[in-house]
């Protein structure tokens, strides 16, 4: 699933403006884009003439629910072949991903120190020298502003520095509620600046006692701030992630009313909110792809989710079910993996993979490699069915006869009639009757 995310978004990303056969054919996950109409095909050639001029060290790759850090080591693996292609060294190249391409957040401490671990030894694979370098991760736990002192920013000087110090203090109070849907509505030169500051302020000397205390709070507490905030702030050519299911019922009183204040489209469930969180947080024309829960697809609660998403392209999408990841159990936990493009072409044809019907991963992974269950829908015509269902395996007549003809509902409403309630204590045989 990583590997199907990755490839088919980082991947698809440096393909569409450097096309390289011997670099997909090592990618067996990626999944050719489905045949357009010639109206349709001019305008993806429009918007991939962009791409011809990216750089490797141009593209931004982030995941904003890390884990242990599984999707940046590929996405490392990924951006390492793209550097190769163009001319690169491994060990330049390593160096280059650590601090031009890579990012990543989460909220508990254990998951990023693992994440960070496995992105530096990854880095190590390819340059022996990484960890004697001055290479920066940007990998990061995300930290609360709580109990941070304002007379710590005395020592920024600058008055609109200070002010934008005191945005950040209250955008990141109780950080760990809330993750990386928290938005920092904040310039991002502002933000570079702050950031220039706190890093001359934590190598500089103070020989004053109250100076050197103010150095220390800014250190501990605003520097890991400015990083995250950063991170927040910027926008991403591709955004890959699996994020967290919490449904509305397991979510604390702070966390719930964030969610119904700013994403009360998707409030159902966090990982919902995630959908539109990654969507903020990619460029125009960027990539998101994920694994979420499949309720989205077809719940009426996401309805107007599903409308926001038909304002984007979906490339792809492996429709998973129940079984996906065979230590889960049960029927539970069904999943969808998709590719998203951040522009609207209203009649692109995009591909689906439907392996809800097998029972195991291997025989999902199996069912992929070998082409089975592909389907072909243009999401446009999901509209044309009431509440908008994802329902890409309905043929073209059935999607011709909603748009074409009319709802029973406009004539009428439908009733069942005459019922007992009860069969076996009101009906009998003729030969049962007295």
């Amino acid at each position: 699933i990583v590997r199907y995310m990755v490839e088919n978004s980082l991947g698809r990303l440096w393909l569409e403006g450097h096309p390289n056969d011997s670099l997909k054919s090592g990618w067996k996950y990626y999944l050719d884009e489905a045949k357009q109409e010639p109206e349709v095909q001019a305008q993806l050639d429009k918007i991939r003439e962009e791409y011809k001029t990216i750089k490797p060290e141009d593209i931004k790759v982030i995941d904003p629910c890390m884990g242990s850090g599984h999707i940046l080591v590929y996405a490392f693996d990924v951006l390492m072949q793209i550097y190769e292609t163009a001319g690169y060294s491994q060990r330049d190249a390593a160096k280059s991903i650590l601090e031009h391409n890579l990012y990543g957040l989460d909220i508990d401490d254990r998951a990023f120190q693992l994440a960070y671990f496995a992105v530096m030894m990854k880095a190590r694979q390819y340059n022996r020298f990484i960890l004697n370098s001055d290479a920066v991760c940007h990998v990061y736990s995300i930290q609360e502003s709580n109990g941070f002192n304002p007379d710590y920013l005395k020592l920024l000087g600058d008055d609109n520095l200070k002010a934008t110090a005191e945005k950040l203090i209250t955008i990141f109070t109780d950080a760990k509620e809330y993750g990386s849907i928290l938005s920092v509505d904040i310039p991002l030169p502002e933000l570079e600046a702050l950031q220039q500051r706190v890093d001359e302020i934590s190598k500089t000397q103070y020989d004053n006692f109250f100076d050197s205390a103010r150095q220390s709070g800014i250190v501990t507490l605003l520097v890991p701030v400015v990083q995250q905030a950063v991170l927040l702030a910027q926008k991403y050519d591709v955004v890959v992630t699996n994020p967290p299911y919490m449904g509305s019922n397991g979510m604390g009183a702070k966390l719930s009313e964030y969610v119904k204040k700013n994403y009360p489209d998707s409030k159902s469930d966090l990982f919902a909110v995630m959908i539109e969180k990654c969507g903020e947080l990619t460029k125009p024309n960027g990539y998101q792809a994920m694994i979420t829960q499949h309720a989205w697809m077809f719940l009426t609660s996401f309805e107007k989710l599903r409308e926001k998403l038909m304002l984007k392209t979906t490339i792809n999408m492996v429709h998973l079910g129940a079984r996906a990841f065979d230590e889960i159990g049960g029927e539970v936990v069904q999943t969808t993996s998709f590719i998203l493009q951040k522009y609207h072409i209203e009649d692109f044809n995009g591909e689906f993979v439907r392996l809800i019907d097998y029972p195991s991963e291997n025989e999902k992974k199996a069912a992929f490699l070998q082409g089975k269950e592909r389907y072909y829908a243009k999401p446009s015509a999901f509209s044309q069915i009431p509440s908008k269902p994802y329902a890409y395996w309905l043929s073209q007549r059935i999607f011709a006869i909603f748009k074409e003809e009319k709802m029973l509902s406009l004539y009428g409403d439908t009733k069942k009639g005459l019922s007992t309630s009860d069969n076996n204590r009101f009906i009998r045989l003729w030969h049962e009757v007295n």
